[in-house]
């Protein structure tokens, strides 16, 4: 859940939606709907993602799964203040829908790709502009950091409009074979790789 909670109406922070991104060698489930279609072409080339598979097993004992993605408890949404209270709100920043890909290149190594869709929300005291945060996706192996990116990510929003969206995809990131459970974390400005208490997606 986004911890990140703001007061009064409308600048409720965005929730996040679980809306079936697995993409290839998910465990669970796959669907689409018109919030992640942006997504879908920009990860698959195609307005739904592909069916949910396993990865081609390395033996008869153990498949490979295409890791979920978490995001990061304290990285789910950013948000910049003018004032105490939620007329003081500039602009918020938040991750609302993610996705991966996993393609295997054999003997238990596989490449990965992570899409982010995101939103960025002018707030009472916001105005028209350009608006960024900081998007971290990391890839860990039993606890140990394999694989961290950092990318730029935001939105312009013109005048008459108070919000917009935007995709963010990792592609090329190399996850060579070993021992231990493969994790994806993604996000927005400082929140922490790893928590007790994380969201899956």
């Amino acid at each position: 859940m986004i911890d990140q909670t703001l007061r009064g109406g409308r600048w409720l922070a965005l929730p996040l939606l679980c809306l079936g991104l697995a993409g290839c060698g998910s465990s669970s489930g796959s669907s689409s709907s018109a919030g992640n279609t942006a997504l879908n072409v920009i990860m698959f080339q195609s307005a739904t993602p592909p069916p949910a598979d396993q990865l081609p097993k390395d033996d008869e004992d153990g498949a490979l799964v295409c890791p979920e993605v978490i995001i990061a408890d304290g990285g789910a949404a950013i948000r910049a203040q003018a004032g105490q209270d939620s007329s003081g709100l500039r602009y918020q920043i938040s991750i609302a829908n993610v996705a991966r890909q996993c393609t295997t290149t054999g003997n238990g190594a596989f490449n990965l790709k992570v899409g982010v869709e995101g939103r960025v929300l002018l707030g009472p005291a916001g105005s028209p502009g350009n608006y960024g945060a900081t998007l971290t996706t990391t890839v860990t192996r039993a606890n140990k950091v394999i694989g961290k990116r950092s990318a730029r990510v935001g939105a312009a929003i013109p005048s008459g409009l108070s919000g917009a969206d935007f995709v963010h995809v990792e592609d090329g990131i190399m996850v060579p074979a070993g021992q231990g459970d493969v994790e994806i974390f993604v996000s927005l400005g400082g929140g922490g790789a790893a928590a007790p208490a994380r969201r899956r997606r």
